[in-house]
């Protein structure tokens, strides 16, 4: 199903709506004590208009990512499509597991990715069919890796308050530190599954990871993932958790970031 330009433009300006809307929505509920006031609104009305928002953007990701000929590797639209995988993994996620609240911050940042990603648009490269498997498993595993940072930043917050004794604010609507830190693992665990299966597929499938263009984004990811192995290893060895856990996958997320999208930015924003 391929949409014309103003009907994209149409379909992704819906879906930013949606989003800033579930945003607002969760905010409040977050924000305000549980109360049987016919104004609340619910979660799960919050997590399906977070779906509609998913939904429309798919369908303009369909034209602006995804063509028959190649894929739109752009940097803004990267970061569309990114954006996009880590919402529809949370919604998903938050049938089984306690992540809604992650909306607070990936709602805004999915609509404001989809929103530069309609004013800024990129280029479709040919890539073959097992390239574009690499692609897949590496934003999935960026995804998911964005989702712990996320989950986290949470935990680290929690777990200061809990010392101070100040477990107030928005941070009350959380469930037990326990509960958090044992998602947060189970998304380190994922992240590092599917990371290892980015790394090794792109060693197989692609013949110039070390070329002078990719040889910073690799030497990063390649950081990340021994952050993340000694982390879940001293989880399992010697019980790390709370702060140090938070730091970590804090260092992981952010050499990701910075191998991938900071050189996509340097290299096609700022030198054009």
């Amino acid at each position: 199903m391929q949409l014309t330009t103003i009907g994209s433009q149409l379909t992704g300006l819906a879906a930013i709506g949606c989003y800033l809307m579930s945003a607002v929505l969760l905010y409040r509920t977050v924000a305000t004590p549980q109360t049987d006031s016919a104004g609340s609104v619910s979660r799960s009305t919050i997590w399906q208009l977070g779906m509609a928002a998913a939904a429309l953007h798919t369908l303009m990701l369909i034209s602006s990512f995804y063509q028959s000929h190649g894929l739109n590797l752009g940097f803004f639209n990267a970061l569309s499509v990114t954006a996009w995988v880590t919402t529809v993994i949370v919604l998903l996620l938050n049938i089984g597991r306690p992540v809604l609240n992650l909306g607070l911050i990936l709602f805004p940042v999915s609509a404001l990715t989809l929103a530069l990603s309609l004013v800024f648009k990129g280029n479709f490269s040919t890539v073959s069919t097992e390239v574009r498997w690499h692609v897949l498993i590496s934003i999935v595993a960026y995804a998911l890796l964005t989702i712990a940072a996320g989950q986290s930043l949470l935990v680290s917050l929690q777990d200061r308050r809990l010392h101070n004794r100040r477990p107030g604010g928005l941070l009350r609507a959380l469930p037990p530190l326990k509960v958090m830190e044992t998602v947060l693992f189970q998304l380190l665990v994922a992240s590092f599954l599917l990371l290892s299966l980015a790394l090794l597929s792109g060693f197989v499938f692609l013949d110039d990871l070390f070329a002078q263009r990719l040889v910073h984004k690799t030497t990063l990811s390649l950081f990340a993932w021994g952050i993340l192995a000694v982390l879940l290893i001293g989880q399992l060895c010697w019980g790390w958790r709370g702060q140090k856990a938070a730091l970590m996958t804090t260092i992981s997320y952010a050499s990701l970031v910075l191998g991938y999208f900071g050189s996509k930015f340097v290299l096609e924003v700022i030198l054009a």
